[in-house]
């Protein structure tokens, strides 16, 4: 299966497969290309746990917007208790 790892740090900086993504567009520009792939990649995204809200929910927002249904939030596990 073909995936994509999106990490938001912990400065709220997006990394898509390790690699910091520079602006807004250029994210959006991955997931548009992402979405046209087939099939459609899963987008596992991570947030630090220091990590602006904002900038975990733009990066969901974008990826919905942008088509991809293949979403999958990891790391989640530290906050079971």
């Amino acid at each position: 299966v073909c995936s994509s790892d999106l990490d938001v740090d912990g400065n709220s900086v997006v990394n898509w497969n390790g690699k910091p993504v520079g602006s807004r567009a250029e994210l959006e520009e991955l997931l548009k290309q992402a979405a046209a792939m087939q099939p459609q990649p899963e987008l596992h995204i991570r947030s630090h746990p220091k990590a602006k809200y904002e900038a975990a929910a733009g990066v969901l927002a974008s990826a919905q917007r942008n088509g991809l249904n293949k979403l999958g939030i990891v790391g989640t596990e530290q906050f079971i208790n």
